[in-house]
């Protein structure tokens, strides 16, 4: 089957985002099991093994590409704290003189080094040599089980819709001040707890959003240039526009999630990684490189982000993609393995928590997947159902509201991607928004304020990865309901534990 085929009409129209990203020459897509798979066109990700020990595989392989390097030996330099703009005499500048916590070191022999990045010579595509390669490979597993296979594309997620659904789900809509105040002021003790979260990154607006603003460390993602094969910094996320004028879907993404996050878990300090590649050689118009938007980040990219910012509580994966033959992530697999070893931060028992999706879909999207990654999906503003937008499936761990969403946003006025051009907004810092992106950091802050404020029913120095498995299970002293959803896993449809966060 080859790459790049049309997609059906009954699964409805493109987002404007994913035509984009879609026409970028350096990467390819396919649309496979009834999922759009987007991947980096010259990148396959190779599981070490199979390569030590498949001759056939390994001249095959070493015949069209050259190792780059893998998880653990290719680590990129510091992270870097990404600094408010100068502002008026209100924003304090003490206040946002904290530096990044230490990256997460990484070792060439555990989990990490097993997973390598591979670049293809020539103009061969990744789908198509995946797809070939791993046949070559002495017993290896069978497409949509629960072992990763042996070679993979260097998938791509996108904060933003791929079909009809995606994550968001929906442009924002302005929303009015909170009153009671949506977030508590910090309070004189040290924050008990820290969530980072993997996401487009914050954005610091004017009025500022002074209580989240004082609980928040920015830091730059970083992508893999592969022109040099160095690890590069994102830029930070802000409002940019597409050719139309209007706000692109991506921006202000983490600002929302952040917001959430410390409405639910007051005490907890933030950290937020932006994560929005800059390298998109997108054909969309008369874009200087430094005006293209950064639309995608690549799978391999982000699993480097949650191993090095790994030192924390809980992570808050805001991405959700489909692989190709419905393999287990490869990098994400890799990172999931080394988080759960003793020398891993917390003991090896940090939380992870990631949306299911929103494409509609009872396929598998990953992280979310993967066994020791809380993957949450999203019920309907009553709590009664699947919300319209929402993947859902028993590989699903939880559901909770992300249908109309309340949270900190940007300042804007003008138009919103997603929506038509005659339409204009006023944002004054505050939105709803629809997503699976927006219920699962209520999971992630219920986990954060549990571990700060434990209920009887927790013991006394439980791990974060433990409070998440006692909250979905409805043994951590919260209450937990239950929805089924009968419209994409068929009757009598499968039931996830309802989390009825606030």
């Amino acid at each position: 089957m080859s790459p790049n085929q049309v997609i059906p009409v009954e699964n409805g129209p493109l987002s404007p985002i994913a035509e984009s990203v879609m026409k970028c020459p350096s990467l390819t897509w396919e649309f496979n099991m009834g999922r759009l798979v987007i991947a980096a066109k010259a990148e396959l990700i190779v599981r070490r093994t199979p390569f030590d020990t498949s001759p056939t595989f390994r001249t095959a392989l070493t015949q069209v590409a050259d190792r780059v390097g893998s998880l653990a030996d290719t680590q990129g330099p510091p992270s870097a704290v990404v600094r408010p703009p100068a502002g008026p005499p209100a924003r304090e500048a003490a206040e946002y003189e904290r530096e990044a916590d230490d990256d997460y070191p990484l070792d060439p022999e555990g989990p990490l080094g097993e997973v390598e990045l591979w670049r293809l010579r020539g103009d061969l595509d990744s789908i198509e040599e995946s797809q070939r390669l791993v046949k070559l490979v002495d017993n290896h597993p069978t497409p949509g089980g629960n072992d990763p296979a042996a070679v993979s594309p260097n998938h791509v997620a996108i904060l933003s819709p791929v079909s009809p659904g995606g994550c968001p789900a929906a442009p924002p809509t302005p929303a009015c001040s909170p009153c009671p105040p949506f977030i508590k002021p910090p309070t004189p003790e040290e924050p008990a707890a820290k969530v980072t979260i993997l996401d487009s990154g914050y954005i610091w607006v004017q009025p500022p959003h002074r209580r989240l603003d004082q609980r928040v460390t920015v830091v730059r993602g970083q992508y893999l240039d592969p022109n040099t094969n160095t690890w590069q910094p994102d830029e930070p996320d802000g409002l940019y526009t597409n050719l139309a004028g209007q706000l692109d879907g991506i921006s202000g993404h983490g600002t929302f999630i952040a917001g959430l996050v410390a409405h639910v878990a007051p005490r907890t300090r933030l950290e937020v990684v932006g994560l929005r590649n800059q390298e998109v050689e997108i054909p969309i118009g008369p874009l200087s490189p430094g005006e293209q938007l950064g639309l995608f980040e690549t799978e391999f990219a982000i699993a480097h982000a949650m191993i090095r910012r790994c030192d924390t509580d809980v992570i808050q994966c805001g991405f959700a993609f489909p692989t190709l033959n419905d393999y287990p992530s490869l990098p994400f697999a890799a990172v999931m393995a080394e988080l759960r070893l003793p020398r891993a931060p917390r003991n090896g028992r940090v939380a992870v928590v990631s949306p299911a999706g929103n494409e509609q879909s009872a396929s598998r999207y990953w992280p979310a997947a993967l066994p020791d990654v809380i993957g949450v999906a999203s019920t309907n503003r009553r709590g009664d159902g699947r919300a319209w937008f929402s993947n859902w499936g028993n590989w699903c761990d939880c559901c909770t509201r992300g249908e109309y969403v309340y949270s900190t946003f940007v300042y804007w006025d003008g138009p919103v991607e997603g929506d038509p051009l005659t339409d204009s907004e006023c944002f004054r810092g505050w939105a709803r928004w629809d997503g699976t992106s927006f219920a699962a950091p209520k999971v992630s802050a219920e986990i954060a304020r549990l571990l700060i404020e434990p209920t009887p029913e927790i013991p006394a120095g439980t791990l974060p990865a433990d409070i998440g498995n006692m909250l979905i299970g409805g043994t951590a002293g919260v209450p937990v309901g239950e929805v089924i959803d009968g419209t994409l896993s068929g009757a009598p449809g499968v039931a996830l534990p309802y989390m009825q966060i606030r």
